[in-house]
């Protein structure tokens, strides 16, 4: 069977959905009119994402504003303010959230995180969400004296919040963790003993459900980390194939591996032949039995006509790697 392949996060929107929410932020559009192209949007991404073969769907998160809002307008204990921060090296950027008290679970609505509605009845629904490590590591403490105990209560909020989308029918859960690999963003570099603490939080989010979850690593090289990360009770580790040096691995794992293929922040569209080639080179250094091919990480950054070219991509390597073996 071919791997398959995913949505690695937040799809791009069009330009034309770009303008209309502009201007519906500076009230020249009804809410309505954004919302209608939306749907529309989503409904398209979905019948490309099964016209592909994709074994999880995910409706593209095409409503978010940026990859932390939804969680943090799910907590109690955090605001929002008007701060805004640079997204990693990319161009675009996130409401950097503010720690002003306890973080717990406040009002949790599924609406805010994914199209339920579109969705209905596609069985393997798969989301995206910030993991607890990055989301306290992006956020702007001014509450805890303690760094460990906000990244515990975030946790705890966190696992409330997966198991709400759980009873909306979602079967996959993306935690993304590129702070676990990027490291320019720290004064100073991490030590051992918060790679524990955040490795802890993960696995008190996923623990009684491992089979439901994916780690996604990105923008950094996850090879220093690439055991610590495969001793985690999930389905799978996903990596950024662009930042992690391959001729380091040599493990032998049963879990799957989500491979960063196709690269988000490049408007380049991967030759499908590269893709599948890059993935054969992978699994002769990796003993690995289950692929997913996927981008490495949200392909908001590039054009949505780019974006779609780069899942045909994958979705051809798929068949080609297939083909190979």
């Amino acid at each position: 069977m071919s791997p398959d392949i995913q949505l690695a996060g937040i799809h791009p929107r069009s330009e034309k959905l770009i303008e209309l929410t502009r201007s519906y932020e500076r009230a020249k559009t009804s809410w309505s009119q954004v919302e209608v192209r939306l749907e529309q949007e989503t409904k398209e991404l979905i019948k490309l994402q099964k016209s592909l073969g994709f074994g999880h769907i995910s409706d593209g998160a095409l409503g978010w504003q940026d990859q932390l809002r939804p969680i943090t307008q799910s907590l109690k204990g955090i605001e929002s303010g008007t701060r805004y921060s640079r997204w990693f090296d990319t161009n675009t950027f996130y409401q950097k959230p503010i720690v002003v008290g306890r973080v717990s679970v406040g009002e949790i609505d599924p609406e805010k995180f994914l199209q339920t509605k579109l969705l209905a009845g596609e069985k393997n629904r798969k989301i995206t969400l910030p993991g607890p490590y990055t989301f306290s590591q992006l956020s702007e403490n001014k509450y805890y004296e303690k760094y460990p105990d906000l990244l515990v209560d975030v946790a705890v909020a966190e696992r409330e919040i997966i198991k709400k989308l759980r009873a909306e029918g979602v079967s996959l859960f993306q935690l993304s963790e590129p702070c676990l690999v990027y490291q320019p963003y720290r004064a100073t570099f991490r030590d051992e003993s918060e790679v524990e603490l955040a490795l802890r939080a993960i696995r008190s989010v996923v623990e009684n459900n491992p089979g439901e979850f994916v780690i996604q690593t990105y923008f950094g090289d996850a090879s220093p980390l690439f055991s610590e990360l495969l001793d985690l009770p999930v389905r799978g580790i996903g990596i950024d194939l662009f930042e992690t040096d391959v001729s380091s691995l040599s493990e032998q794992t049963s879990k799957t591996l989500v491979l960063g293929l196709v690269d988000s922040k490049e408007s380049y569209v991967e030759d499908a032949h590269w893709i599948a080639d890059t993935a054969r080179k992978f699994r002769e250094q990796v003993d690995v039995q289950n692929l997913v091919f996927a981008s490495n990480s949200d392909l908001k950054f590039v054009p949505q006509g780019i974006a779609n070219q780069k899942l045909e991509a994958l979705s051809k390597a798929s068949e080609l790697f297939e083909e190979s073996r």
